[in-house]
Formats: C-alpha cells, sequence, structure tokens
C-alpha cells in the first residue's frame, strides 16, 4: 500500500469563530431545552443558519400587498381612486 492510502482523510469541515459569550448563551439553552434534541452548539448553529437559508430562499418567492387598516386613509385613497 502506498503512503497516500494508509494515512487518514483529512477532514473538509471549516472552523468559525465565535464570542464565548455567544456559546456560554446557546449552551445554557441548549441545557435548558433537552426537548429541542440538540446535543451541541454546533449542531445548534448548523440548525440556525439552514433555518435562516430556508427562510431567505421562501422569501425571494413572496410578494408584498400593501393592505390599509385605517378607515380614514382607505375613505380618502377610494375617493382619490375615483375622481382620477
Amino acid at each position: 500500500m502506498s503512503e497516500q492510502q494508509d494515512a487518514p482523510k483529512k477532514d473538509k469541515r471549516i472552523t468559525i469563530k465565535i464570542d464565548p459569550s455567544l456559546w456560554k448563551a446557546i449552551s445554557s439553552e441548549i441545557e435548558r431545552h433537552p426537548e429541542w434534541g440538540i446535543n451541541s452548539v454546533s449542531e445548534f448553529i448548523r440548525r440556525a443558519v439552514d433555518h435562516e437559508m430556508m427562510a431567505r430562499k421562501s422569501n425571494q418567492d413572496r410578494k408584498i400587498i400593501e393592505i390599509c387598516l385605517d378607515d380614514r386613509i382607505s375613505k380618502e385613497g377610494s375617493q382619490r381612486r375615483r375622481s382620477e
């Protein structure tokens, strides 16, 4: 066998740094909420990033509809539309 085949495969993950206070806050929440089924800070961060990416992708397909909730503005707007 060659030397390359015997060598362990290099881990291709990338490490990121977070503030110790953020790590402590996340770790504390994980301990307080075992029902979440999250076992580590890195798992929590992976899920949070995944959730953020999915939310941003779904927002790209949404359209914003303006709904007027104030009667005065609604009446003024409809009067303006009638006169135009």
